[in-house]
C-alpha cells in the first residue's frame, strides 16, 4: 500500500508516517509538500529510524527487506505521478494564538476551505482515490472534497476517532477500569456535536450503564481536554500523538482488507459480538439516518476502495436527537 500525506512535513502528517513506519512497516509513503525540504528532511530522518525498529527485540512482522515500505518526500505538482493507493490530507492554515479556544474551530473552515481548492485541483489528474481528511473542520471540508472532485462517495473519509479515544479515557477513570476493556463509538460532528452512542458501550464485554450527570461529565472532559493539551504544550504540537496513532489506525484496517471481508475496526484477536468495536467515521450520507448533503461520522467497514458500508443502528431516541443537532450543525456551513 502507498500512502501520499498531502501537508506531509507538519506535526500529524511527520508523526504518522513515523508511526507507519513503526506498526505498518510493509506501507510506503510519501510525504507531499510545498515546504520539499523540510518534508526530504523528515522522511530522512524517519527512514533512518525504520532500521531500529527493524532491529529491536519483538520487532513487527514486515521489516523483512523484502517487504519493507519507503518513505519519501514530494511536491504537489508531483502527486499525479505518485500513484497512491490512499491519499491522507492534512494541510492546513497557520493555527492563531486563540487555538486553544474551542469557539476559534468556527474560524477554521474559512482558513482552510481555500487549501482544498487548491488540493482538488491537484487530485482532478488523479483516477478515484480514499481520501482520508484529518485537517478541521473535518466532516465540512470531507463534504466540500465530495463536491469538488465528484469521486465516488466511498473514497471520502473523515477521521474522528480521537474522540473515542477520549471518551474511553474517561470512562475508564469512571469505571475504574482499564481503556483497552472499554468501547464507546462516537458518532455526529468532529468537534462540538460529537455524539456517544452510550447504548452501545460496552466495558469489559458488558453494557455500560451511566446517569445523566455522568454523561454531562464525560462530554465536557472529551470537550475540553485537547485544548487543556494545546494550552499546555503549544498549539504546534496539536493532538499529535492520538491523532496519528488513530490515523494508522484506519491505514492498517485498509491495508488488511480482503476485498471478500472488509474491516469494521474490531481489535486484533477480539471475536466481534454483533456491532461491537465497530468505528465511526466521517463520510458523505445518502439517505442513510435520514440526512443527505452532509458529511458525519458513522459507523463503517473499510476496504481498500474506501468505505464499503455504513451501518445504520438502532439509537436510542436522546442519541437521535443528538445526531440531528450534529447533521443542523454541519449542514448549515455547506452550499
Amino acid at each position: 500500500m502507498h500512502v501520499a500525506i498531502i501537508g506531509g512535513a507538519s506535526t500529524i502528517g511527520t508523526t504518522v508516517a513515523y508511526t507507519l513506519s513503526g506498526l505498518a512497516p510493509s506501507v510506503d509513503v510519501s510525504l507531499v509538500d510545498i515546504n520539499e525540504g523540510a518534508a526530504w528532511a523528515h522522511g530522512t530522518d524517519i527512514e533512518h529510524a525504520s532500521y531500529h525498529f527493524a532491529h529491536a527485540p519483538g520487532a513487527v512482522p514486515g521489516h523483512d527487506t523484502e517487504s519493507v515500505g519507503t518513505i519519501r518526500s514530494a511536491t504537489p505538482d508531483e502527486l499525479g505521478a505518485l500513484d497512491p493507493d490512499l491519499l491522507v490530507f492534512n494541510a492546513a492554515a497557520p493555527q492563531p494564538d486563540d487555538a486553544t479556544d474551542p469557539s476559534a474551530r468556527e474560524a477554521e473552515l474559512e482558513r482552510n476551505l481555500s487549501i482544498v481548492r487548491d488540493v482538488a485541483e491537484d487530485l482532478q489528474s488523479l483516477d478515484p482515490t480514499p481520501l482520508l481528511v484529518v485537517t478541521n473542520p473535518i466532516d465540512r471540508l470531507v463534504y466540500h472534497f465530495y463536491t469538488l472532485l465528484e469521486w465516488p462517495r466511498r473514497c471520502f473519509i473523515g477521521y474522528s476517532l480521537s474522540e473515542t479515544a477520549r471518551m474511553v479515557d474517561g470512562i475508564a477513570d469512571l469505571v475504574d477500569g482499564h481503556r483497552n476493556d472499554v468501547y464507546c463509538p462516537m458518532m455526529g460532528e468532529h468537534g462540538e456535536h460529537m455524539v456517544p452512542v452510550f447504548s452501545r458501550a460496552r466495558v469489559d464485554g458488558d453494557p455500560l450503564d451511566v446517569t445523566e450527570s455522568e454523561r454531562t461529565e464525560l462530554m465536557e472532559y472529551v470537550r475540553d481536554i485537547p485544548f487543556d493539551i494545546a494550552e499546555e504544550r503549544g498549539v504546534d504540537e496539536t493532538s499529535r500523538w492520538v491523532t496519528s496513532a488513530g490515523v494508522s489506525r484506519v491505514v492498517r484496517a485498509m491495508a488488511a482488507a480482503d476485498d471478500d471481508v472488509p474491516i469494521d475496526g474490531t481489535p486484533a484477536g477480539v471475536e466481534p459480538a454483533g456491532d461491537d468495536w465497530t468505528f465511526c467515521l466521517s463520510t458523505p450520507l445518502d439517505g442513510e439516518y435520514g440526512f443527505e448533503d452532509v458529511s458525519l461520522g458513522v459507523p463503517v467497514d473499510l476496504d481498500a476502495d474506501g468505505v464499503a458500508a455504513i451501518h445504520e443502528w438502532d439509537l436510542a431516541d436522546d442519541e437521535s436527537a443528538e445526531l440531528r443537532r450534529a447533521y443542523e450543525s454541519v449542514r448549515a456551513d455547506l452550499p
